[in-house]
């Protein structure tokens, strides 16, 4: 059953909540979708995974974060740390509509950043499912950022010899302007402080401590996550954290293909049960 819900963090938010359709297993997840999304995911993963998991037994919440979808709030306004003030909301609805013993955050792209804030604040959560996490701001180098570019030219340059691509061109359909952003990046407003999607807060220092099992799982096209997985697998060695990383071959940042989303799922789904038979 899929019910809608409102709730406050203090904006005001929305969400869809996902009951179990067999006898609950007394876990629950928590669905953050990235920095430009809404509470489905790109086409429609969360909506599969949450109905995917209900029919094994998982409560699961699905919600808009501030500024987005039908939430309150401006999107332009909202920053990181305000994400991670409405994740971890989101998980205390999930607790107190559920009663849910064991609670994890599934983030996609920055969903994934804000689900690692949002652990080291609430050290309680179970577990993190992350894909296609990128790293934080501070921790990105300038050659992950030239392998970066480079994987997207490379995309670009496959197009090239595409009839669609040149079609495109003739009608003035290529929006080079989405290009250049994503090659070079948006240039920061005069006189902004930071950067909205930069916390106050050094996330991974203050993750320390936190003993829940984490999930990773990326795709070997990520342009993205440049440098990532092995940021983050060397973190929680150092850490003690343990964590388990996959791999889907081929597969670009959000999953685009039936087969890689079913690939993500199904990995996730696997990963829950093991957790829940420690």
């Amino acid at each position: 059953m899929e019910t809608p819900v409102v709730f406050h963090s203090p904006a005001r938010l929305v969400g869809i909540l996902h009951a179990p359709e067999r006898e609950p297993r007394g876990a629950g997840v928590v669905f953050l979708h990235g920095w430009t999304g809404y509470r489905v995911g790109p086409h429609r993963i969360f909506v599969e995974a949450a109905r995917q998991l209900a029919a094994t037994g998982y409560h699961s919440l699905t919600f808009d974060f501030r500024g987005r979808g039908d939430s309150d709030g401006e999107h332009e306004a909202t920053t990181l740390d305000e994400m991670i003030e409405d994740a971890r909301a989101a998980r205390r609805l999930l607790i107190e509509r559920t009663g849910v013993r064991a609670t994890y955050w599934c983030g996609l792209c920055s969903g994934g950043n804000v689900a690692l804030g949002a652990a080291s604040l609430d050290k309680d959560a179970a577990g993190l499912i992350l894909w296609s996490t990128p790293l934080f701001a501070p921790f990105k180098t300038g050659q992950q950022e030239v392998r970066r570019r480079g994987i997207f030219l490379a995309d670009y340059a496959r197009k090239l010899f595409r009839r669609e691509t040149w079609a495109k061109l003739l009608h003035g359909q290529v929006r080079f302007g989405v290009i250049s952003r994503v090659l070079f990046g948006r240039r920061s407003p005069a006189g902004k402080a930071r950067n909205p999607k930069d916390s106050l807060r050094d996330i991974m220092s203050e993750l320390r401590g936190w003993r829940g099992a984490a999930l990773f799982i990326y795709g070997s096209r990520d342009d993205e996550a440049v440098g990532a997985p092995q940021f983050y697998e060397r973190y929680c060695r150092e850490q003690g954290i343990p964590a388990t990383f996959r791999t889907i071959e081929g597969a670009n940042h959000s999953f685009y293909s039936v087969a890689w989303q079913d690939q993500v799922i199904g990995l996730t789904r696997a990963w829950l049960d093991a957790q829940m038979q420690r």
